[in-house]
């Protein structure tokens, strides 16, 4: 069962005499779920003593109404009595200030951030409170899920750079000895002569030495990894025929915002600080996002969204995905009023969820809230004018996904070829020196940007999980400044089979024990015979770079490396240094000696569209060039648009689904499936080698929402047009 839904109950409200009314009218505006918030210090307000008559009843009245139930542990909302009965569990900010923690901005009552994750005795309260809600509810019938950890806090109102406590720096330590294999080891990789243990302390401030701070941010990643595995863990062994997930409030990309000063919100924290979703992936049953596309009022670019969920499908891979927390009704924060909003992008949300194959869609939340900062903001059913018009909008999209059940949970995303790395180490280093980690940050959403406005599905291949290269034919290293020897013996093998290996400036410059390492002494100059002759100023904002036979003007940043021969080569240098193309066995590796991702992500002014448009070229053009072929592509749009055309498909059951999410305000898309007749003479293809190309019948293909149908021409192309809720959702049976 495709699973959507809200977040109903975060005690003590909606109150009780809403309760019996609420459920109804969720099920009659086409939800067929609700999820609660279980919060430790609510049903644990005395040690030992747990009271659940409130979910109890909840449960009952959703049990009677048809209703499912996820139910998601709240344990980071810590009951008031934690620091009494385990003393000397209170978190340490770097500054060696006790935190005191106060209630949370967004919950009603308890404690955060408590006590350190990292200390025994909070774990075993912890784990107590678990245990009584997972026996509580697991023989719940329509009890569908649970989601064990909510936006992975563990931080927040810390009021200062956490968690320094006695019990993390024990733990960071033994993190240490094991990693390394003992104290010997870890003096061979930082270089350093420690006697003791007592002497490793982690990295306390941003541009200091690099060694200890990247190793500090790594070990609270890590952290935040292995206590959503011991959540796991225990919910799992208790009830173990339900999926079990976790979900951030943003992919773990996106955290390379996460900063020292703390930003806006005030509050700090190292990059990555709520662990790592491909980690998080591995050690659950799958993981979830919160997206909130228009809060505050300002509404999320489609490529902003659009590669949040692309981030979340790759880390997730054949695991469950969730948007776990996906926008209801305005976010009113504080005293302010913010946009209403409209069912028709509602519903263009919850439908590229499922484009991805998320199987569960639950907002945030049912009414709107009535305490703190959230008060007035949130409501699906909220009292912001649009109430009606999105009941209308659920209830017609609930039709649609129970007549297409079957298709829709069959549905899988095409496959990629094309690869993004993704570098926590990097943001490590950046983090060091920067205290944010926001370059490489926007350098992969730069690439990912482009090649989603070029309908080139791509995937994001994570530092650590490195066997999906093995299906790609290219992958993209923006800003990938750390590189150890196990990733540069995946990444020859990768190009020896024939993949095409795109570099930016200073690839492998650094180790992950932050130490620089000379041009020559880098494991790219040893795999092409080209190294670079350092770091040269960037005479504006754009460079000119010469590509397969073409110029081409694209933004940069930061610097530039120019490229000389290394010994014995057979690389092909531009003029200029700043392009190296390199063969090696049955591929090739292509050297850029700038940074092209994060200038084109941030490129502004009068000229910045026929910039992007360049940068896009280059991708598409080193993307052919390795055999690789869309899936499906846009010819036109009426009007014509520099907007992105959103378009995501993969196989079901009996066939093909493709969504189709134009920009606002388009009348007509104009598409090519690659599998279409009169595909192979379109320009910069490559036709199929020994598989017999199947042909779509002119009849077939259908839109499932709107029953519509169309018919492909003979140059194989497909129009669509008359979109009332201004996407498609195409059905091509087999």
């Amino acid at each position: 069962m495709i699973k959507i839904g809200a977040q109903y109950y975060r005690p003590p409200f909606p109150e009780k005499h809403n309760w019996n009314d609420d459920l109804a009218e969720m099920k009659a505006a086409g939800l067929n779920t609700l999820q609660m918030w279980v919060v430790w210090a609510w049903v644990e307000p005395t040690p030992g003593e747990f009271v659940f008559d409130d979910y109890d009843e909840i449960m009952e009245i959703a049990r009677r109404v048809g209703l499912s139930v996820v139910l998601s542990t709240i344990a980071a909302i810590q009951p008031y009595w934690i620091h009494r009965e385990v003393p000397g569990s209170e978190m340490v900010t770097a500054t060696g200030r006790k935190v005191v923690s106060s209630n949370r901005c967004e919950a009603h009552y308890g404690l955060t951030p408590g006590g350190s994750i990292s200390h025994p005795g909070v774990w075993e309260r912890m784990a107590a409170f678990f245990s009584a809600v997972v026996n509580r509810y697991k023989d719940c019938e329509h009890l569908v899920g649970w989601d064990a950890w909510n936006e992975l806090r563990w931080s927040v109102h810390a009021g200062g750079l956490v968690d320094y406590s006695d019990a993390a720096i024990t733990e960071f330590r033994l993190w240490l000895d094991v990693k390394y294999g003992g104290l010997p080891g870890l003096n061979a990789a930082w270089k350093r002569r420690y006697p003791r243990w007592d002497d490793v302390l982690p990295g306390r401030v941003p541009d200091r030495t690099y060694t200890e701070l990247m190793a500090f941010e790594h070990f609270i990643t890590w952290r935040s990894d292995e206590h959503a595995r011991k959540r796991y863990r225990l919910i799992k062994a208790l009830d173990p025929n339900r999926p079990v997930t976790v979900h951030g409030a943003q992919p773990t990309i996106l955290h390379g915002s996460d900063r020292f000063d703390g930003g806006p919100r005030g509050e700090p924290n190292t990059t990555l600080h709520r662990g790592n979703d491909w980690f998080l992936a591995d050690h659950t049953d799958g993981i979830g996002v919160s997206s909130f596309p228009l809060w505050g009022g300002i509404e999320m670019a489609d490529e902003e969204f659009s590669t949040r969920l692309d981030f979340l499908n790759a880390a997730a891979g054949d695991k469950t995905k969730w948007l776990s927390e996906l926008q209801g009704g305005r976010s009113n924060i504080g005293f302010t009023v913010a946009q209403s909003v409209p069912a028709a992008a509602q519903q263009r949300w919850l439908w590229e969820g499922l484009s991805i194959g998320a199987d569960a869609i639950l907002f945030w939340c049912w009414r709107d809230e009535v305490f703190g900062r959230e008060s007035t903001g949130f409501g699906l059913a909220g009292n912001d004018g649009l109430r009606e018009q999105r009941f209308t909008g659920m209830r017609e999209t609930a039709a649609v996904v129970e007549r297409n059940q079957d298709i829709l949970e069959s549905y899988r995303p095409v496959q990629p070829r094309v690869g993004i790395f993704f570098s926590p180490q990097a943001y490590y280093l950046y983090w060091a020196q920067e205290g944010d980690a926001l370059l490489p940050m926007d350098a992969i959403r730069g690439y990912a940007t482009a090649l989603l406005r070029r309908q080139i599905p791509y995937t994001i291949v994570e530092e650590e999980h490195l066997e999906r290269l093995s299906e790609l034919k290219i992958l993209f290293m923006p800003r990938c400044l750390v590189l150890e020897p196990v990733t540069v013996a995946a990444l020859t093998t990768f190009v020896e089979a024939g993949g095409t290996l795109v570099v930016e400036s200073e690839t492998g410059a650094f180790g992950a024990n932050g130490i620089y390492r000379y041009p020559e002494q880098r494991s790219l100059a040893e795999l092409t015979g080209v190294k670079e002759t350092g770091r040269r100023r960037l005479g504006g904002t754009a460079i000119g770079l010469d590509v397969a036979g073409n110029r081409l003007t694209v933004a940069a940043s930061q610097w530039v490396t120019p490229m000389a021969r290394f010994g014995d080569t057979s690389a092909d240098i531009s003029g200029d240094g700043l392009v190296a193309i390199t063969p090696r066995g049955a591929g090739r590796i292509v050297s850029l000696g700038t940074y092209l991702g994060d200038a084109y992500y941030r490129l502004g002014g009068a000229d910045a569209e026929s910039v992007r448009a360049e940068f896009e070229t280059l991708l598409a053009i080193l993307a052919v060039e390795a055999a690789v072929v869309p899936p499906v592509t846009v010819v036109k749009t009426t009007p014509t648009t520099s907007g992105t055309v959103v378009v995501r498909s993969g196989p079901t059951k009996d066939g093909t689904l493709v969504f189709v999410f134009p920009p606002k305000g388009t009348r007509t898309v104009r598409i090519r499936p690659a599998d279409a007749p009169g595909s192979e003479s379109s320009p910069g293809r490559r036709p199929r080698v020994g598989k017999k190309r199947r042909r779509v019948r002119s009849d077939e293909v259908r839109d499932i929402i709107s029953g519509a149908e169309y018919r492909i021409s003979r140059d194989g192309t497909i129009l669509l047009e008359d979109s009332r809720i201004g996407f498609y959702v195409l059905h091509v049976p087999r």
